[in-house]
């Protein structure tokens, strides 16, 4: 009776710590990206939020290239466990995507790939701002006196694209919002 209990329990917790959902990847199929994409990039420092080794242009170009029908909603670089890495979100017509890219290697890892369920804002790139000018122009402001830039998402609101650029001072964080395409503070946010 003691070892059917036991087993009993046993089984409930490996059916407990087993409830991920799994995610609608059907059709799904690895993506093969040639070897220029995993070259490592040689300007600027891998910890630099405003001077990554790879561009925010170069990492759309090998996102483009692996995916070349897709249409990029957002791009986002932060910096996890001392590495910097885009996170680039996209769509066609069947798809979405989520991929991760090393802001220093170029080396593309792709989180995610679904059935696409929504319609989506495409950003058009040739339009908008390096991430360094909106990265100066918010830490300009008054508000970001103290704080380091921790990272930047751009992304379309409202049919207009705008970087949110991330500070962190202490326990303190900091938003500011800049208009992608001219460069003006919309709006900053602070959370104690």
């Amino acid at each position: 009776m003691k070892k059917i209990m036991i087993t009993g329990f046993a089984l409930f917790l490996l059916a407990a710590c087993g409830t991920d959902t799994i995610k609608d990847n059907e059709g799904t199929q690895p993506v093969a990206v040639d070897n220029t994409v995993n070259e490592p990039a040689t300007n600027g420092t891998s910890g630099d939020v405003a001077n990554p080794a790879v561009s925010m242009r170069e990492a759309a170009e090998a996102f483009l290239k692996a995916y070349p029908d897709a249409k990029i909603e957002s791009i986002d670089l932060d910096a996890d466990f001392g590495r910097l890495r885009y996170e680039i979100e996209a769509f066609d017509s069947a798809k979405d995507y989520e991929v991760e890219i090393d802001a220093t290697t170029k080396v593309l890892n792709v989180k995610e790939v679904e059935a696409n369920r929504d319609r989506e804002e495409a950003l058009d790139l040739s339009s908008v701002i390096e991430p360094k000018e909106a990265i100066e122009k918010a830490s300009a402001q008054n508000e970001a006196k103290g704080f380091s830039p921790k990272g930047w998402t751009l992304e379309a609101e409202l049919g207009k694209p705008v970087y949110t650029i991330e500070y962190k001072k202490g326990l303190k964080e900091l938003e500011i919002k800049v208009d992608a395409t001219t460069g003006e503070i919309l709006e900053a946010d602070m959370d104690d």
